[in-house]
């Protein structure tokens, strides 16, 4: 078996979080570490790591660069990180170089992810985590009347927070999450909802319904506008269809919390292997002289 290989697509800004991450891997014994700090060209990057031979694929970056790393990885497997914690990136680092160097069993720490998959006349996106519709052609909050989740859970932030509160959908489960929404003053359902990183809203909910993976559903986007994971992304004009389905086939993602605890329940990860203790030493009875 030649040398283990990593690839890592990150932010330039993110250079503390890179080096955390390179060392983290050496440390796991990755031999060959691939690093792109350019936010373009993210597609065609990461299958040329694929095809180099990378074992495992590290981005780092944001919700942009993230769909399109898992757009682009394959069955290689992925680890998302948010840029900004260089002490969280030393941990993913290890559980990235324990996977890369199949010292784990990726059965057991790696878990294939939904996505949503939206399609127009002359466009084909994925979202990791929710697709969003605006009544208005500049997308804004106020007016959202269609949101679909790949999943929902109570103490999430973002959109995925409003059917979080309502109708709890877990990542475990293949299916998502539909929602329509409306004016609180016409809604039978207000939801306090973080939809932003420190922006609280009351977000009215007219209903939801269970998202089955390979359905389409037609959007009602005809002059409206489209957010993926929360980002404008498509102005629909008037007339113009689009429809979004949930996927089962998304990137195989690297759980980190089970990367550890599997390498812990191994002793992968210790310098020196326990010795077993000693049995007490007992003194046998003996006659006095």
């Amino acid at each position: 078996m030649g040398e283990a290989v990593a690839g890592i697509v990150a932010n330039p800004a993110s250079e503390r979080d890179i080096q955390s991450l390179r060392s983290a891997l050496r440390v796991a014994g990755v031999g060959r570490v691939m690093v792109w700090t350019d936010a373009g060209k993210i597609i065609g990057t990461v299958r040329r790591m694929v095809d180099a031979g990378a074992s495992v694929l590290i981005c780092l970056g944001n919700a942009t660069m993230m769909r399109a790393a898992a757009a682009a990885c394959g069955d290689v497997p992925l680890l998302m990180l948010p840029a900004g914690g260089a002490d969280e990136s030393a941990v993913a680092g290890l559980a990235a170089g324990l996977v890369a160097t199949h010292q784990v069993d990726t059965d057991l720490v790696t878990n294939r992810a939904t996505v949503l998959e939206v399609v127009t006349k002359a466009r084909r996106e994925i979202a990791l985590i929710d697709v969003s519709v605006c009544s208005e052609s500049r997308w804004d909050p106020a007016s959202l009347t269609e949101l679909y989740c790949t999943f929902a859970v109570p103490d999430g932030v973002g959109l995925s927070s409003i059917p979080g509160r309502l109708c709890p959908s877990p990542k475990s489960t293949v299916d998502g999450v539909a929602v329509s929404l409306g004016p609180v003053d016409e809604t039978p359902y207000v939801v306090q909802a973080p939809i932003a990183p420190g922006e609280v809203r009351e977000v009215g909910v007219r209903g939801w319904s269970v998202l089955e993976a390979g359905v389409r559903v037609d959007l009602a986007a005809g002059g409206g506008s489209i957010a993926l994971d929360g980002q404008p992304h498509f102005v629909l004009k008037p007339g113009e269809s689009a429809f979004v389905e949930l996927k089962p086939d998304g990137p195989w993602c690297v759980d980190v919390r089970a990367v550890m605890a599997e390498a812990t329940r191994t002793g992968l990860l210790l310098g020196r292997k326990p010795t077993p203790a000693l049995p007490t030493p007992r003194l046998a009875d003996a006659p006095l002289p």
